[in-house]
C-alpha cells in the first residue's frame, strides 16, 4: 500500500480527494492535517496533497519537500513561474527555490514529466476546462479568444444561497486563471467567470474564436469536424474526453459530467467562427479526480485507479 497524506482535508477538495481515495484498493491515508490539528505521522508518507491556499501550500511544501515527500499541490502555488505567479495572484512566492522542481499535473500532455516529479502543480478547474479543449486547434482559429465560464458555488465555498444569484467578477484579464490558460494552450484569453450561488458545483464554459481563413472559406459543416477531430485526435481513450453533438432527445449539460472524470465538448461554426462549449465537474476533472490521477502516474499506477467508478 502507497502512504498518502492529505493537507486540508477538511476543506471541499481535501474532502472530494478523500471520497476518491476510498475506492483506491492501493493506497492507505496515513495523515491528515488541518487548521486545528494534525492526525497520523508525515514521516510515513510517500506523497501528500496539499489541498490548501497558496501561502499554506507554499510554506507546508518546504516541509514536505525536506523530507523526500513528493507534492501534489491542489493551489496555484507551482502553476506558473515566479514573476507570473507574483504579478496575478499579488502575493510574494515563499517557496521559490522549489518551482524549478514543479510540474504542471495535465495528464493528457504531461504525463511522462508529471511520473518522474518531486512537485506536481495541479491545474486550476477553470483552467483544466479552457485548456483541452483550446490546446489541440493551435493553427486552426485566431490567436485571441473570448471566454465566458459558469461555476458551481463549490469552487469558492460549501454552502449555496437558496435565492438564485449569479455573480460575475475578476472579469476581462483579471482572473488569476488567465496566465494559466494562455501558458497551456499558447492563446490570449478574455475570461468572464461567473459563479452561480445557489448551484453546487459543475463548470460550464464557453470559448469563441475566429477561424483561420483555410477553415472560414470552407463549408461551416466541414470546418466544424476538422475542429472536432482536431480535439478528438489529440487525447486518448484513458484522457476522457468525449467530443459530442446536441440531439432533439439529448441536451448535454452539467448534470452529465458531475461525479465524473470526464470532459465533454460541444462545437459550432457559425458566420466564420467557432463557438466550444465545455463541460467538467469542478470538484473532480478540476480538482480532486485530476490530482488521483496524477497521484497514480507518480506511483507507475495505471491512470484511471479508483477514479472512473466514483
Amino acid at each position: 500500500m502507497y502512504k498518502v497524506g492529505i493537507v486540508g482535508y477538511t476543506g471541499m477538495v481535501g474532502q472530494e480527494i478523500a471520497k476518491v481515495l476510498r475506492n483506491h484498493d492501493q493506497v492507505e491515508i496515513v495523515y491528515r492535517k488541518n487548521s486545528k490539528g494534525e492526525e497520523g505521522s508525515l514521516n510515513e508518507c510517500q506523497i501528500v496533497f496539499l489541498a490548501t491556499k497558496d501561502p499554506e501550500s507554499m510554506e507546508f511544501s518546504k516541509t514536505a519537500a525536506g523530507l523526500g515527500i513528493r507534492i501534489i499541490d491542489m493551489s496555484g502555488a507551482f502553476r506558473l513561474d515566479q514573476n507570473l505567479f507574483e504579478k496575478w495572484y499579488g502575493i510574494s512566492h515563499t517557496a521559490k527555490e522549489l518551482l524549478p522542481k514543479a510540474v504542471y499535473g495535465m495528464p493528457a500532455f504531461n504525463r511522462d514529466k508529471t511520473a518522474k516529479a518531486d512537485i506536481v502543480a495541479n491545474p486550476g478547474c477553470y483552467a483544466t476546462s479552457v485548456i483541452l479543449a483550446l490546446r489541440p486547434l493551435k493553427g486552426l482559429i485566431e490567436n485571441e479568444v473570448s471566454i465566458v465560464s459558469t461555476s458551481g458555488n463549490s469552487g469558492a465555498r460549501r454552502e449555496c444561497d437558496e435565492i438564485s444569484d449569479d455573480v460575475t467578477y475578476s472579469y476581462g484579464r483579471k482572473h488569476k486563471h488567465v496566465p494559466e490558460m494562455e501558458t497551456y494552450t499558447g492563446f490570449k484569453v478574455d475570461f468572464t467567470p461567473i459563479v452561480l450561488r445557489s448551484v453546487y458545483k459543475g463548470i460550464n464554459t464557453n470559448i469563441r474564436g475566429v477561424l483561420k481563413d483555410k477553415l472560414r472559406n470552407l463549408p461551416e459543416e466541414e470546418a466544424r469536424e476538422i475542429i472536432e477531430n482536431a480535439i478528438r485526435s489529440a487525447y486518448c481513450q484513458e484522457d476522457r474526453v468525449f467530443v459530442v453533438r446536441d440531439g432533439k432527445e439529448k441536451m448535454y449539460g452539467t448534470r452529465d459530467v458531475n461525479d465524473t472524470h470526464d470532459i465533454i465538448i460541444k462545437v459550432r461554426v457559425d458566420e466564420g467562427k467557432v463557438y466550444i462549449n465545455s463541460l467538467i465537474d469542478n470538484l473532480m476533472k478540476g480538482a480532486a479526480s485530476q490530482g488521483v490521477e496524477n497521484m497514480n502516474i507518480m506511483f507507475g499506477l495505471p491512470r484511471l485507479t479508483g477514479i472512473i467508478n466514483n
